[in-house]
């Protein structure tokens, strides 16, 4: 039995290293601190009764829509449907693929989310997990800007998704006017502004059968009003 217990000791700190951490996580973001819990899901969270998360404190959901220049995750239209009618506030997020044009991603999320309305900015997720780190930083920030340039032009605010390895090495000293949603799973991050915490990878939640993602946003009840102020949206 040794062996077994070795591979998982060993991926369980990969998945630590993955979001800038490097020793055991927090189950949670500390709900008596938080009054704004939220989840992140995708195709690969299966079947999700969302009336069911509804009931366990659950305020909101930021869902995958795509990812690069042609991926589309194909549960994102039915999330968005049960997640409405459940009466929670609604997010949507691509994953940003390092080595492929800003405009082409920009056009995949845009055809995605074209004529919904979304309660929270929408997140580009910018993170070197499974991404190739041969391409140069300048380049994938000047990527990063085209994406962002499109979709802002389009009339839409933007958020962005990283953990502390990717804020220090795309956003510190260059995006930091944007909202900021940060991965750190061993403890909230003190010394980075966020909009929201991600502070694990294996919550539990009833209506979803397997580990989801717990968020935290940082501010109050009135903050949570003003920040999920629906997005106009134009008709281009």
């Amino acid at each position: 039995m040794k062996q077994p217990i070795a591979i998982i000791a060993i991926l369980f700190t990969f998945i630590l290293t993955a979001c800038g951490s490097s020793s055991s996580p927090k189950v949670y973001p500390d709900r008596d601190r938080f009054s704004i819990i939220g989840i992140d899901v995708s195709s690969h969270n299966g079947d999700i009764d969302f009336n069911q998360v509804a009931t366990d404190g659950i305020s909101f959901v930021i869902i995958k829509a795509t990812e690069g220049g042609t991926f589309k995750d194909k549960k994102f239209i039915e999330n968005i449907r049960q997640a409405r009618n459940a009466g929670l506030k609604v997010g949507a997020y691509h994953f940003f693929r390092f080595d492929t044009p800003g405009y082409m991603q920009g056009l995949n999320f845009l055809h995605s989310i074209r004529g919904r309305q979304f309660d929270l900015p929408l997140v580009i997720d910018l993170e070197e997990w499974t991404n190739p780190n041969s391409q140069p930083t300048p380049i994938v920030l000047n990527r990063l800007s085209e994406m962002i340039d499109h979709l802002e032009n389009h009339g839409y605010r933007i958020m962005l998704y990283t953990n502390k390895n990717g804020f220090a090495r795309f956003i510190k000293g260059r995006l930091e006017g944007y909202p900021l949603w940060i991965c750190s799973l061993v403890d909230e991050p003190s010394d980075i502004q966020w909009t929201i915490w991600q502070g694990t990878h294996n919550g539990r939640v009833k209506g979803i059968k397997h580990p989801v993602d717990i968020n935290a946003f940082a501010g109050n009840s009135d903050d949570w009003i003003r920040f999920t102020t629906p997005i106009q949206k134009t008709t281009q």
